[in-house]
């Protein structure tokens, strides 16, 4: 009976599936055997059909395709995980998994509707080894609950897509009338506006025309008025600017009217190359500004007792233009500074009247001093 088993577990036709399978491939086929034990009570059986749960999992060929503890012993564990579970659908799946039984929720569901006088969970186990889930163990259990999770990410990043769609949708629909409508031609323009642009034009034509005028006027100094002749050009040159944006928003050539703008900005100077030619022709030197600084508003000399606080004026004359002087030679005003500083740090011996050479003598080389032969009392 146990050879019978090993063949009807052996690998059938491939099943299609979106991901690879993590079940591991069956060993080469092994001796039969004539006595069996439980591995969990050690109770000796003679054959295992009908003793020992029925397995699909190919870790449990070499035992003949069955458990390797007996029907009695999978019912005690099922009972105890019952017990501690206080659920008899998880105390099933936990048996299943601890025995890679394959585990489906239908299953488990039919055994209610089943009457068999095994156990629930032998009951179970023969279902699971039904001709529909032949070769499926708790690795594909496994798979179809990773498959199911990701589809169900699938499924919640799609809404999730779909749901920011519709919010976009929903904002621009709630958008008001008002908002989308164009600007009414009855708009009230100050009439000096239309007077410096002219009559006959749109209420956003003259905004756009006066935002380019204002723009070029913040180019110079604040207070500058525009002569008659730069005006008008001035008038062209913001009529130009528009024009030629118009016109590239709708793809049209550029090239006659910026041909006629560069023109009209030479005619007031304010191409790029003109700009940095007057900047050139401008350009004083940083020195030449300092002295034109010091002609106009000179720094006033300081009082006499904050000239020189730190000596640094006196120290850079004396012990650096007066020593150099002294070195070279040359006598000034510098090197008698320089002698000055010198003779604050010199040190001289003090002279007194009634000192005569012989005491000068011994306080210079000492008051012991040895002569040749001595002088003897005797």
């Amino acid at each position: 009976m146990a050879t019978t088993r090993i063949k009807s577990l052996q690998p059938t036709k491939p099943k299609s599936a979106k991901q690879s399978k993590t079940k591991p491939n069956l060993p080469e086929g092994v001796a039969e055997r004539t006595e069996f034990w439980c591995c969990r009570c050690g109770r000796k059986y003679n054959k295992q059909r009908n003793n020992f749960p029925v397995s699909q999992s190919t870790i449990y060929y070499g035992n003949g395709g069955y458990l390797p503890i007996c029907s009695f012993c999978v019912d005690d564990l099922f009972t105890h995980y019952k017990a501690s579970l206080d659920s008899d659908r998880e105390a099933m799946m936990r048996v299943c998994q601890k025995f890679d039984i394959y585990w489906n929720e239908s299953i488990y569901e039919s055994l209610a509707d089943a009457s068999t006088s095994s156990s629930r969970i032998r009951s179970y186990i023969s279902h699971a080894n039904v001709y529909r889930f032949t070769g499926k163990t708790y690795d594909d259990t496994l798979d179809e609950e990773r498959e199911i999770a990701r589809k169900a990410a699938e499924q919640e990043a799609i809404a999730a897509e779909e749901a920011k769609t519709e919010a976009i949708v929903n904002n621009y629909m709630d958008k008001t009338a008002e908002d989308l409508e164009p600007v009414k031609e009855e708009e009230e323009i100050d009439d000096d506006v239309v007077a410096y642009w002219g009559t006959g034009l749109q209420p956003d034509k003259y905004r756009e025309l006066e935002t380019r005028r204002k723009y070029w006027l913040s180019q110079y100094p604040e207070g500058t008025v525009l002569d008659p002749g730069a005006d008008a050009l001035l008038r062209q040159i913001c009529g130009l600017e528009i024009d030629i944006n118009h016109l590239r928003a709708e793809g049209k050539s550029t090239e006659k009217l910026s041909s006629t703008l560069n023109g009209l900005l030479g005619s007031m100077n304010l191409q790029p190359s003109q700009k940095r030619e007057a900047a050139e022709e401008n350009y004083i030197p940083f020195g030449v500004e300092i002295a034109r600084w010091e002609e106009d508003k000179p720094v006033i000399d300081p009082d006499p007792e904050f000239e020189d606080v730190d000596k640094f004026k006196r120290n850079i004359t004396a012990w650096f233009l007066g020593q150099l002087c002294r070195m070279v030679g040359i006598r000034n005003k510098y090197a008698d500074v320089y002698q000055e500083e010198l003779e604050r740090y010199t040190i001289e011996r003090p002279k007194f009247e009634d000192d005569d050479d012989e005491s000068t003598f011994d306080d210079m080389f000492g008051r012991e001093l040895i002569t040749p032969g001595g002088d003897d009392d005797g």
